[in-house]
């Protein structure tokens, strides 16, 4: 079975974190999302031959992954250009020539901590035609909503003011090359964009069968600078605690994650902060934090915060603070 992920999305709710480099590539826990994305893939799912549909700052991603050697996979690109159609149904319909199975498409700006082999193994068993992760969720009218008769999808609306259950669909599917023939024939949605939603549902209205999978387990939609924290809480644990800049008269509280190339000196990080490679560090106090690379923080006490790449912090108290690439900002009061 093949795999498609699609990471063309340029991330706009990521800014100003996205705007060198795709959201995709935003890391978490010392790797980039799409990284851990197919690593998933082909230690859970068993999956080796992705094609990753690509669009903004789509040469990053491809420098970065190249054939997918280096990870034991088979990885190809197709790209959604900028004034090709929008929506996750018109992403996937450019994989169709690639495609005469039954797939898995896969969210790239989405992490699992469940088991989603489940979901294969009902799409097999059952003979469907789509079958879905879903989730319940205390605010569904913010997704894909689908309304369940057992493990039998009945209908699925995108985004509805008035959702008919709290069972909402995540970035996860197993789908037969029918969804192509189903995306041939849809029409924008109100948004302006061609919805996998409105897909599913030409499925079900053309009888075809569509089956939902609930798995025990976290996920985890990273759509905005909160969620690279959250995620790297999940992730940062005693497996991955790992260090390997230059530390110096400094007081390191596990788990973090300090990558090779940076320095730390006279400071106390932790628990729960990545340091990205380049980073120097000097007089400061960060926890629950990401630190993009070639960074640098002077005296500073840094809570639940994200910074920048090439960013420069100096004399800063501060928590949930958001510092762009690039950026100089300055108190010279600590």
């Amino acid at each position: 079975m093949k795999g498609v992920v699609l990471a063309a999305g340029y991330g706009s709710r990521l800014l100003p974190f996205t705007s060198f480099r795709p959201k995709h590539l935003l890391p978490v826990a010392g790797k980039p999302i799409l990284h851990r994305s197919l690593e998933y893939m082909r230690d859970i799912l068993d999956i080796t031959e992705i094609i990753i549909v690509v669009g903004y700052q789509r040469q990053s991603i491809m420098d970065y992954f190249k054939n997918g050697q280096e990870l034991g996979m088979d990885v190809f690109y197709v790209v959604q250009h900028a004034g090709h159609a929008r929506g996750l149904a018109a992403a996937t319909g450019l994989v169709q020539d690639q495609i005469s199975k039954d797939f898995v498409l896969f969210l790239g700006d989405n992490l699992f901590g469940a088991n989603l082999k489940k979901v294969i193994d009902l799409h097999n068993e059952s003979n469907a035609s789509a079958t879905l992760h879903v989730e319940e969720h205390e605010n569904p009218q913010r997704f894909g909503v689908v309304e369940l008769d057992g493990d039998n999808v009945l209908s699925v609306e995108e985004k509805p003011e008035n959702p008919k259950s709290n069972n909402v669909i995540t970035g996860f599917y197993v789908l037969s090359p029918t969804i192509f023939n189903m995306i041939s024939g849809l029409k924008p949605s109100a948004r302006g964009e061609y919805e996998i939603s409105d897909a599913l549902q030409a499925m079900i209205d053309n009888n075809y069968m569509v089956k939902a999978a609930k798995i025990d387990g976290w996920r985890l939609d990273i759509g905005y600078p909160e969620d690279l924290l959250a995620v790297n809480q999940l992730l940062l644990n005693d497996e991955t605690h790992t260090v390997k800049g230059d530390i110096e008269s400094s007081t390191i509280i596990p788990p973090v994650f300090i990558a090779e190339g940076s320095k730390v000196t006279n400071s106390l990080i932790g628990p729960y902060v990545m340091i990205e490679k380049g980073v120097f560090i000097d007089h400061c106090e960060i926890k629950n934090s990401v630190v993009l690379e070639n960074s640098k923080l002077y005296r500073s006490v840094i809570s639940d915060s994200v910074i920048g790449t090439y960013s420069v912090v100096r004399g800063l108290k501060a928590h949930s603070l958001k510092v762009g690439d690039y950026s100089d900002i300055s108190n010279g009061t600590l």
